[in-house]
């Protein structure tokens, strides 16, 4: 069964895509760990290379979590 998200559900999802996209190209040579964000929004790291190359968008409960990720790390 699908829900339907709201436009403000939708725009959250996206923005969150995007800082974490913006976040990757800036810290890959670093220390970014797939590992550890697909362990703390529980998806396989494959999940969040589909998140950042655009071929997927997270659903509303992952996103609040890779945002929460983010903020960890003071991103966002």
């Amino acid at each position: 069964m699908r829900i339907s998200l709201s436009d403000k559900d939708k725009e959250f999802c996206f923005r969150v895509t995007d800082e974490l996209i913006r976040f990757w190209k800036f810290h890959r040579r670093f220390d970014a760990n797939i590992k550890s964000l697909a362990e703390h929004a529980s998806v396989s790291r494959d999940t969040v290379y589909r998140w950042l190359n655009r071929k997927a968008l997270p659903k509303l409960q992952k996103a609040r979590l890779v945002d929460e990720w983010l903020r960890k790390r003071n991103i966002s």
